[in-house]
């Protein structure tokens, strides 16, 4: 009995764990910001169930997409910034229509896959039009 106990707290601990993290960098296709993993990641999530792009001084959202567990894999990495998702969205994480990314602020990218995969990035554009990633 006490065997069983110990397994069991044990198997508690070890899955209550489960969660992973993984870098998002953007990049500038066509004139369109597109956000993806980050190749030096050991995480390699595929489906994307929230993401949200934020003014960093401004702690404002730039945009925001979501949706339900149910529907975490309809829709994948890479991303175009305000690409409407598919799916049925989460009315704790309602939409926010995606707004002009401005040179010379930071914004901050948070994104969740699955119920337990979060990663995150800062990028910039500068005046010339450049994108650029910065450290984490």
């Amino acid at each position: 009995m006490v065997r069983r106990v110990l397994l069991l707290l044990w198997s508690t601990i070890i899955l209550s764990g489960c969660s992973y993290e993984y870098g998002v960098v953007a990049t500038l296709e066509n004139g369109q910001i597109t956000f993806g993993i980050d190749p030096r990641s050991n995480s390699k999530p595929s489906c994307l169930r929230r993401i949200e792009v934020i003014a960093e001084d401004e702690r404002e959202s730039a945009w925001r997409a979501s949706v339900s567990y149910d529907d975490d894999c309809a829709n994948k990495f890479p991303i175009k910034y305000g690409s409407s998702f598919l799916g049925q969205p989460q009315p704790e994480w309602p939409t926010i229509t995606a707004q002009p990314i401005r040179p010379g602020i930071i914004y901050e990218v948070n994104t969740t896959t699955g119920a337990t995969g979060y990663g995150w990035g800062r990028f910039t554009i500068k005046t010339d039009g450049q994108l650029v990633n910065l450290e984490q």
